[in-house]
Order: structure tokens, then sequence, then C-alpha cells
């Protein structure tokens, strides 16, 4: 099977979607899990702080299992307050600002990303040790490892684009960007059991916790630029998730 994004979606001769995963095995970026400590970019650590980095970072890289599995969908229907997507079992609808913020995609990928359950284990295992600062940094690292497969999907997606003409629009999860947290329900039911290694609670909180999940759309290159980020359009100029397309 071709890895292009085909016309209709990721749909086999039969209509069943196809899926695709990846793992990211690139090294720790130092500089993100210094940003999930709450140090601002171009800022140093103490030089106490760097041989517990050096140490932890390489513990919890060696825990982390990330993976991904993601699927690309047509877009059915799209408005300001609602965005529709032909899945295996009919469409599905994402309400909220989604909508707006995805207006250019003909197609939209669903994914789940997980930096895997060992993180998290190490973390705790640190806490009850009274390591508090250890399991700070290793959390750092586990949301970090999520974050980083999630890019592994986009870059993968941006592959695509010359052969589909569609490049991929930021990555949008539920609970944040014009999807309420309930929307995760809706997200999880298009991927039919399949995602593996990540459960989704009754109050829509995936486990493992450093675990993400969301929409990338996707649109010709000129329109995705033309509406830009949502951030250019939101007043909360401070946000620490304030991001640029």
């Amino acid at each position: 099977m071709s890895n292009a994004i085909p016309v209709g979606g990721d749909f086999d001769a039969g209509g069943r979607p196809c899926w695709r995963t990846t793992r990211d095995t690139a090294a720790v970026d130092r500089r993100e899990v210094l940003r999930y400590l709450g140090y601002p970019a171009r800022v140093t650590p103490p030089s106490w702080l760097v041989p517990l980095l050096d140490r932890w970072v390489e513990e919890a890289q060696r825990h982390a299992r990330p993976s991904a599995i993601w699927t690309v969908l047509p877009v059915v229907e799209i408005g300001r307050r609602r965005l529709v997507l032909r899945a295996e079992n009919g469409n599905v609808e994402f309400e909220g600002a989604i909508g707006e913020f995805l207006a250019a995609s003909k197609h939209v990928a669903a994914f789940v990303a997980t930096a895997g359950p060992g993180v998290e284990r190490l973390a705790e295992e640190l806490m009850r040790d009274g390591e508090q600062l250890a399991a700070l940094i290793v959390n750092a690292v586990g949301s970090e490892r999520a974050e980083a497969v999630e890019a592994s999907v986009i870059e993968a997606l941006r592959a695509d684009t010359p052969t589909s003409g569609l490049t991929p629009t930021l990555p949008y999860s539920p609970g944040y960007c014009g999807m309420a947290l309930t929307e995760q329900r809706k997200l999880f039911s298009i991927f039919a059991g399949r995602v593996t290694g990540v459960v989704l609670s009754d109050d829509c909180l995936m486990q493992p916790l450093k675990s993400v999940s969301g929409l990338i759309g996707l649109g010709l290159p000129e329109e995705v630029q033309h509406f830009g980020s949502p951030c250019d359009r939101c007043d909360a100029k401070r946000c620490a998730m304030r991001r640029s397309a």
C-alpha cells in the first residue's frame, strides 16, 4: 500500500480505514524537558541541576515506549462550530471552534500518541521514595516523549505533501483548541478499539497520563497558511501553550 494520502482518505478498496502506526526513537530534546520544568527558552538551569538532568533524562528515556496510531479521514462537512468526518462506522461530528480552526481542511488525521506506561511508573516510584525533583524530571521527559511522537505523526503527514498536495495544520486536542474534553469519546470511537496501551477513563482522561490525542487538518498549503494559527486570533497573549503555524 502506498504511504501517500488517498483522495478519499485512508480507506482501502473495501471502504475500510487504513491504520498507520509509528514509534519515536529520537533522542530526548533537553530544551523541551526544561520548558516542561518551567525554564523559559534561553534560560540556563543552575549547575547543581545538570547532573540530575543527565541521570534522570537518560533513565526516563530508557523506560519510555513512545508510539502512535493515526488515520486520515475525509471531511464530510465543516463549519465554524462543527466538523463532520467519515469514519469506519459512519460519520463522526465534533462540535466547537475546532470547525473554524480546521476550516482549510480537505481531510483530517485523527491520532492517539503516548510515551507508554513505563515513565509514569518510574515517576510514581520516585515520588514514593521521596525523590520529588527526580520525579518531576521524569514526568517532564514523559511529556516530551508524547509530544515527540505526535511530531512524528505530523512529519509523516508532511512527507505525503508532494504526492497528495495537502499540508498538515497544527494539531488540536480535546480539552483545548475549541473542543470540550468530552469530545475525546468521539475521537476514540474513530479507532473502534484499535488503540493499544492507552485507555480512556469515564471522565475522558487518558491513561497513561503522558498521552496526547487530537485532530490534524490537511489542506492546500496556501489555504492552511492563510488561516494561520488560531493563537493569532486569541486574546490570551501570555498563554504558555501559545504556538505558531
